[in-house]
Order: C-alpha cells, then structure tokens, then sequence
C-alpha cells in the first residue's frame, strides 16, 4: 500500500519515526514544502520554491475551492501577504506529486496552506487524506479525522470500564487533568535560538509562503504586546454573580481550531459581537482571552468592549478554574471547554457542530438567532442535564473513536518519539489501515 505524509515543520519528525515504523509493510512518499524539513526517510517530492516570473503566469489547472482555503490562510490573515497566486502554483505541483504516485491514503495535518490545498485535491481525486491529532480527551489518545473536519474516520472500539470512565470524568471536572496539547515542555534559550535561524535560513532560500516576513512578524509581536497590555486596563478578575454569566473563551489565532474547523466564526470580534446581541435582560459576555493570546485580540475589540456595561473582558492571569463554578452557560466555537462542559453538566452552546453535540446537554445553534432561545433555558433553569450513565457513554464514544498515542510536536515534546508511543501510533495506523482493504 502507498502512504504519502505531508511535512509540517517539526511535526514532520514525528510522522517520520511513524513511517519508518510502517515501512517494511507499506511504500511510503513524502510532499515537501519546506525544504529545511525535509525527512531522510522516504520517497521525497520536494517541490521547487517558485520564482516571481513562474507566480505572474501561473493559472489553476484544478477546480478546487481556492476561495475557502486563502479564508483560512495565516498568511493573508495576519502576516500581511498580498499576492494569492501561489495557491495555484502549489496547487498544480501537489496535484503533480498525487497524480503521479498514486497514493492509497494521505497523512497530514489541516493547518498550512498547502496540506489544505492537499485535501482539496484528494477529494478531486478520490483519495483518503487523514489528519492524526491529539482528542483532547480521554488524553493520551488521538483520532484520524476525516480530511480537515472535526470527523473521525473510524476508531479503536476499545471500552472504558465504568469504574475507570468515572474516574477519568472526576479528574476531567477537577481539573486535575489536561488535555495532550497543552502539555508543552519548555524550550531553552539555545534551542529557540537554534529554531529562529532554522526557520530564517528557510526564509532565505525562498520558503516565504509559510513562514512570514521577520519584520511583519517582529511588528505583530510588537502590537501583540500593546493589545495585551491594553486588555489589562479594562480586564477584571471575577465574576458578577448576581447576574447571568455567558462566557466566550477565546481562540488562539492563528490556529486550524478556529481557522479551519471554526471557519464561518474565525472572525472572533464580529462573532463576539453576535453574541453579545444575543443576551437578554440581566445577561452578562464575559470574554475570556487565551492564555497565550497570540493575534486575535484588537483595539476595536477592546473598544467595544469598553463601549457596553453587559460585556466583559477577563484578564490573561485568571484561570479557567477559578471562574469556571460562577458562569451560568459557555458559548464556543470549538473549544475542548465543550467536553468538560458536558462532562460537568455546565450548560454548553457551540457554533460549529461536532461530536460533541451528541451528548443532549451540548447544544448546537446554526446561527445566531438560536442563541437567544438557548439563552432563555438558562432564566428557565431547563437546560438539558445528562445521568452519569450518559456521561460514561459518551466518554467511551469518544474513546471508541480514538486510539492510544500521542501526536503532537516532538520539538516541544520529545517523549512523542520514544519506542513505546511510536509503537502505539504504528499499530493505531495499521489498525485503519487494516480496516480500510
């Protein structure tokens, strides 16, 4: 069988020590974009960094949905690129590599622009394109998920016992657990060091379609600063409990969570606006930044903010834990916040719908309109509620469709890569693969 990975910067040693580990059973190929990460194990399509006269002329020979994917690109969003014409040229070179090894699944995450343009292509050609990433929860496990959905593509079948799934659920609701990705070990000084040149030496020799400009970057972590600086002077540190509470944690940006999967709601101030319409008397936003705000907070948010008695922002510092008991409802996009809602019976609202609404105590509003009926549940106190029976169902349906691993980056992580997990991601691919004959 022909399995072709797409390289993802430091990811890409992961998913190499996984192909090594397939290699004696399968024929495995690479697409490379960024030619500073190019694995040493494989059949390599590297594909040639183009040059301004090749972007001037470059038409697309495929119909796919261009539009949705420079939606969703960093690059335009927030590193201030102004030409789209390389979205065809890596679109005709990967539509290249696929046509010409013919691969019988891809492997690759929904991110940067060219594994989207990767997914596109594979449904143009009726190829199966997974995404291994972490689950949140039950931890320790990751799902395939099906080309750049939230939709897992098959699973392990395998069943908590009741006592176990109760146990995971209590330290899920205490908090004493975190999901995988937030689990980041930290870097020293040398190594970020060593990481910056790395990722300038790719710039230099002509990668500049993922990796921004040092100077627009430089800008943007400047800004960054200010925003986050500017949010303390109006951010407060608890909550009023003598009105209703809806809480909107904020997405990290950029990052596939809200850009890809969160698509139609990436544009968080206009979706936090919509909300904030949505409250009815008594009802109060709070807005709860990501800890590790990157580019999603703005002047214009924060005016807004300042500009409406019923809407509040919470300050970086102040932990999910310590506001989580005194908020009435939560309203997210995508959030792992949802599952610890459910598992909590703490009334959830999400705007994307996932698995996640399966369970009859998450609910899902197509638009904006809904919020308010949803809203009203809470005057009403008659937002639905689950047993715990239900809560340990739904948390073996979440196993169920996941496997045991851990996928992340081994750059921040480099237990990932150890004989023991590399071995459980192996048999976790093998099992789909197996499954897929």
């Amino acid at each position: 069988m022909k399995l072709l990975f797409i390289e993802n910067r430091y990811k890409t040693h992961l998913l190499e020590a996984v192909s090594q580990a397939l290699s004696p059973k399968h024929d495995v190929y690479w697409i490379v974009q960024n030619h500073s990460f190019k694995p040493k194990n494989g059949n390599c399509c590297v594909i040639p960094y183009p040059s301004n006269n090749a972007l001037k002329t470059v038409k697309p020979n495929y119909k796919i949905d261009y539009d949705k994917i420079i939606e969703s690109d960093r690059q335009i969003n927030f590193f201030k690129k102004q030409e789209s014409n390389y979205f065809y040229y890596y679109g005709n070179q990967i539509a290249n590599c696929l046509l010409s090894i013919k691969p019988d699944f891809v492997f690759g995450e929904a991110t940067a622009f060219h594994e989207l343009l990767t997914v596109e292509l594979c449904k143009e050609f009726n190829i199966q394109y997974l995404n291994p990433t972490t689950c949140r929860y039950p931890t320790g496990r990751f799902s395939f998920y099906n080309y750049e959905s939230l939709e897992p593509f098959k699973g392990s079948n395998e069943v908590l016992d009741r006592a176990s799934a109760l146990e995971i659920i209590s330290s899920i609701n205490d908090r004493s657990i975190k999901p995988d990705y937030m689990k980041m070990s930290s870097l020293s000084k040398e190594s970020i060091l060593k990481d910056k040149l790395k990722i300038m030496k790719s710039y230099l020799s002509g990668e500049r379609f993922n990796t921004p400009s040092p100077i627009v970057k430089w800008k943007l972590e400047r800004q960054k600063e200010e925003s986050i600086k500017r949010w303390y002077t109006v951010a407060i540190n608890a909550i009023d409990s003598s009105k209703t509470a809806i809480l909107f944690p904020m997405h990290m940006q950029p990052e596939s969570n809200i850009d890809v999967w969160g698509r139609p709601y990436r544009d968080q101030f206009n979706t936090i606006k919509n909300i904030h319409k949505s409250l009815l008397k008594d009802q109060v936003l709070y807005v709860k930044p990501n800890p590790k705000s990157k580019y999603e907070l703005s002047d214009a948010l924060i005016d807004y903010i300042q500009k409406h008695d019923n809407i509040q922002a919470i300050r970086h510092d102040v932990t999910m834990n310590q506001i989580f008991d005194d908020i009435d409802l939560v309203t997210t996009i995508t959030g792992t916040i949802a599952i610890e809602c459910i598992l909590t019976n703490k009334p959830v609202v999400t705007l994307v719908e996932t698995i996640n609404n399966k369970a009859k105590n998450c609910l899902f509003a197509d638009d904006f309109e809904k919020l308010q009926t949803y809203f009203k549940l809470i005057v009403t106190n008659s937002f639905p509620k689950i047993s715990d029976d239900e809560k340990v169902d739904f948390l073996n349906m979440l196993n169920k469709l996941s496997f045991k691993g851990i996928i992340t980056d081994p750059h921040n992580n480099p237990n990932c890569v150890s004989e023991e997990n590399i071995g459980n991601i192996k048999k976790a691919f093998e099992a789909v693969l197996g499954k897929s004959e």
